[in-house]
């Protein structure tokens, strides 16, 4: 039993993995049924699918096909309208080129024409101006020389009255002004000739302008203001007409009615006591002048300085110092210096002294001297010419 048990006991694992081996088996063909299926299910949804897409696929390509047709036709017809209009616009741009260029070539024998026909007139015109050119050097021959010593001879008047301006009177300012209308007369001859003259002129005309040069004007308006102030200048040694005075002053105090009694006695007196004048005089007095003595004290006086003035214009040194000094003098002995109005005059004419009015004066006689020898070779031509 116990074998037989032991033998069952034996053959039961061998009969369970039998059975084990059974049920696996066919569970494995199940599996693999199943996995058949499913694979010939995804096959034919594969298929399907893959019918789907290539439906799909040949309607695109066919639609891609069409669009493709339809841009074809459409670039034809473009490039054939394109080609059109560029072949349009070539043809006008040839035909444009065309008249540009034949009117170029009109333009260029017409400018060809126009230079021949320059080149003709500047000739003519160069023929011409010799032509004038020598008619003008002939005419200038002939004329000019005539003219220039016209004008020459009024170039020497002008530097004889500078000459003399400055020999004579001193007149730096005049001779200047001579010189300088010189140089302009012969500067509108144009005459080469005479630059060597011009040259010598403008020298002298700057020597001139380097000296210095005194207020003229000026000192002869002082010295003719004080000609006017003389008659009221007071003298020392005068007569008083006491009969005008009195009737002078009885004429003021009857005027004078808006003024008290007394302040008219008080002026009154102190207008009587002016004519009675008390001095120390250091010296033996003088007889008192008359009226008409004062009155030729003062008319030699303003012909003293009369005389000052005019030799300040003439430029004559010794005679200006000379009449300054006198009438100085004529102030300080016969005038009244106390006053403030002798006192100024006195200052006025030490200033005047102190001036000295001439100076060395260049010599300016070479430019007339420049300008006769070139008068003088200006004849000699025209005696040769003719």
């Amino acid at each position: 039993m116990e074998k037989q048990m032991a033998q069952q006991a034996d053959n039961n694992p061998q009969q369970e993995q039998e059975t084990v081996e059974t049920e696996q088996a066919k569970s494995g063909s199940g599996a693999v049924t199943a996995f058949i299926f499913l694979a010939v299910v995804i096959s034919l949804a594969a298929a399907g699918i893959t019918f789907l897409l290539s439906q799909k696929l040949e309607q695109v390509r066919a639609e891609v096909s069409q669009q493709q047709e339809n841009i074809r036709n459409n670039l034809s017809q473009l490039s054939t309208k394109v080609s059109g209009d560029m072949q349009a616009s070539l043809m006008n741009l040839t035909d444009k080129m065309a008249r540009v260029s034949s009117d170029q070539q009109q333009f260029q024998t017409q400018v060809s024409q126009q230079q021949n026909v320059t080149e003709a007139l500047s000739k003519k015109l160069e023929v011409s101006n010799q032509q004038t050119l020598q008619s003008i050097e002939v005419l200038f021959k002939q004329k000019g020389r005539e003219r220039i010593g016209w004008v020459l001879e009024e170039v020497e008047y002008l530097l004889l009255v500078a000459n003399h301006n400055l020999k004579l009177q001193h007149d730096v300012a005049t001779a200047i002004v001579a010189l300088e209308a010189a140089d302009a007369r012969l500067l509108d001859t144009g005459d080469p000739g005479t630059i060597e003259t011009r040259t010598q002129i403008r020298d002298e005309i700057q020597n001139l302008k380097a000296l210095q040069q005194l207020d003229i004007v000026s000192m002869s308006a002082s010295i003719a203001s004080i000609i006017k102030v003389v008659p009221q200048l007071p003298i020392k040694y005068s007569q008083v007409d006491s009969k005008k005075k009195v009737a002078d002053l009885v004429e003021k105090k009857t005027a004078e009615d808006k003024v008290t009694v007394e302040q008219a006695s008080k002026a009154f007196l102190k207008e009587l006591r002016s004519l009675v004048v008390f001095r120390k005089l250091d010296e033996k007095p003088k007889p008192l002048m008359t009226p008409k003595e004062q009155f030729f004290l003062q008319q030699n006086l303003q012909l003293k300085l009369e005389t000052a003035r005019r030799a300040l214009l003439m430029g004559q040194q010794s005679l200006f110092s000379d009449s300054l000094q006198e009438a100085v003098q004529w102030l300080q002995n016969y005038f009244d210096t106390e006053v403030p109005r002798v006192s100024q005059t006195l200052n006025e004419l030490a200033k005047l002294q102190k001036m000295h009015i001439t100076s060395t004066m260049p010599d300016i006689s070479r430019s007339i001297k420049l300008l006769r020898s070139y008068q003088k070779e200006l004849e000699k031509q025209q005696e040769g010419n003719s």
